[in-house]
């Protein structure tokens, strides 16, 4: 089993990762931006792509206010009652 660290605890904390769904169709699926450089445009392929080989109810669009800290905590309330799928886009 693979074992996940937090790095954005003061210690590194041992995360679970969430199940994945065995399909994509008929999914709210959540794109959230981080903010950092081009990351937009690995999102919008990405938005694309899953556009022609799944059937997702929904793809929402979010972005972070800055890469330099965790989401906020309103942000992540709406992102959870909101989805099943959230796809994180970092890039540079």
């Amino acid at each position: 089993m693979t074992e996940y660290l937090d790095p954005t605890d003061s210690v590194a904390v041992p995360r679970k990762t969430a199940t994945r769904p065995s399909s994509l169709d008929g999914k709210v699926i959540t794109l959230l931006d981080i903010s950092k450089a081009q990351g937009n445009h690995l999102l919008d392929r990405l938005e694309e792509l899953l556009r022609e080989r799944a059937t997702p109810k929904a793809i929402i669009r979010k972005k972070k206010p800055t890469f330099a800290r965790p989401a906020p905590d309103a942000l992540r309330k709406e992102i959870v009652g909101a989805t099943d799928v959230v796809v994180e886009g970092l890039a540079d």
